[in-house]
């Protein structure tokens, strides 16, 4: 007597460890740093822009919030926003992973292995500003999720894998199994 057993229509990975996500995350925060430096360099010279800490805080050494809402610091905040969603969004849908995973050999996928078109890295990306909050909590989640998913890859239905490290592929039928007797 043959029984029928189905095979899982999604593949299967290997997924990223945390701490190889972790590496690549330091190693994106310091490129993206870089960049940003930049970026205010740029910004401070073009629109004489001052974000000196002595120009937020009072004479008595309080903290004013005035400064917070000036045109230029909108404009400086603006800036740093869009360099961090084109960092990671054209990243991830381009080339399949962000610098700091390129070096680790990951790359992120959805939950089928497929690589993520423009607009899903970009829910991927701004996702991200939730797991920075609280206290990158967010980003610890990936150490006890089964897929190592942090907060972003879940609301974005996104998987960090190795390079390479399909274990089984996918398959769509069924397959006849012999009862042992």
């Amino acid at each position: 007597m043959n029984m029928k057993q189905p095979i899982s229509e999604t593949p299967e990975f290997k997924y990223a460890s945390f701490i190889l996500r972790l590496g690549a995350f330091v190693i994106d925060a310091l490129i993206l740093g870089i960049i940003l430096s930049f970026l205010r360099m740029i910004l401070v010279n073009t629109l004489s822009l001052d974000l000196r800490m002595e120009n937020f805080l009072s004479d008595d050494l309080e903290l004013i919030f005035t400064p917070f809402f000036t045109v230029s610091f909108l404009i400086f905040t603006v800036g740093q926003l869009i360099v961090f969603w084109l960092y990671y969004a054209l990243t991830e849908s381009m080339l399949g992973a962000s610098p700091g995973k390129l070096l680790l050999k990951l790359k992120v996928t959805d939950i089928n292995g497929r690589r993520i078109d423009f607009m899903i890295a970009t829910g991927h990306t701004f996702a991200r500003i939730l797991s920075f909050v609280p206290f990158l909590t967010g980003y610890l989640m990936a150490a006890f999720t089964d897929k190592t998913q942090a907060l972003h890859d879940l609301l974005s239905g996104c998987i960090v894998i190795p390079t390479r490290e399909v274990v089984a592929p996918k398959v769509e039928s069924e397959v006849e199994v012999p009862e042992v007797v």
